[in-house]
């Protein structure tokens, strides 16, 4: 097993990391910890961002919503004029149970309105291992706005994802990404979990009790944006 850490990574976000990866963590450290990832990984977006005043798109999956992205859009409402957000419900699954095929239709999202026209959508997901989550939302978003860039952004990434999600794209749309991570790991066991990656199973980790319960959940952050929304 060998993990390699990006550039951006100094001993904090280390001892973050591996917050996370131990499987002891208890839920509520561990969902403090994602959120304060989550304000790292904001600011390492936010040096590549030029125009303050430009369209951002942040655009996570529902179990990283009251966490993860919720810690994003902390540092990069602090800087940006607006940014938009969405959150998709994904339901993952192998077909047929053939196990290296993997899908991830989504059963229900929350999107609010931006132009057509977005300079940046940034896709924030706890972990990144065989990307078909990632992809699927992705081509969702791309159907009703064009982005000028397309950040992916993870604390933690399986060491082949990048080519894997870029395969799925013409050149036209993968020559918008650009990846920013905390660490890559490169063994995964046979049920597809990255090891040590972020210590688990993310749903059970943040405290839900599966795939189905985290699909009945409407995050906190979901539902203060649709009030926010409702008002205007």
């Amino acid at each position: 097993m060998t993990r390699t850490y990006s550039n951006i990574v100094d001993r904090s976000i280390q001892a973050l990391l591996d917050t996370i990866a131990d499987k002891h963590t208890e839920p509520a450290l561990y969902q403090d910890t994602m959120t304060k990832i989550g304000m790292l990984l904001g600011s390492a977006v936010l040096s590549q961002i030029s125009d303050t005043q430009g369209n951002v798109y942040l655009a996570c999956t529902v179990e990283d919503a009251d966490f993860l992205a919720k810690g994003m859009l902390i540092s990069l409402e602090k800087d940006l004029q607006k940014v938009a957000f969405a959150c998709f419900w994904n339901h993952r699954f192998s077909p047929f149970e053939i196990e290296d095929l993997k899908v991830a239709p989504i059963i229900k999202k929350y999107q609010e309105p931006v132009s057509q026209s977005v300079n940046y959508l940034i896709i924030v997901k706890s972990i990144i291992s065989g990307a078909c989550v990632v992809k699927t939302n992705i081509v969702d978003l791309i159907q009703s706005i064009e982005p000028e860039k397309i950040f992916i952004v993870a604390p933690v990434m399986y060491f082949e994802a990048e080519e894997k999600l870029k395969s799925n794209f013409d050149k036209s749309i993968y020559d918008k990404f650009q990846f920013f991570y905390f660490a890559k790991d490169d063994e995964r066991t046979h049920e597809g979990e990255v090891i040590p990656g972020v210590g688990g199973n993310v749903y059970t980790r943040l405290g839900f009790e599966g795939q189905e319960s985290k699909n009945q959940f409407i995050p906190e952050i979901v539902k203060s944006r649709r009030r926010k929304l409702t008002k205007v």
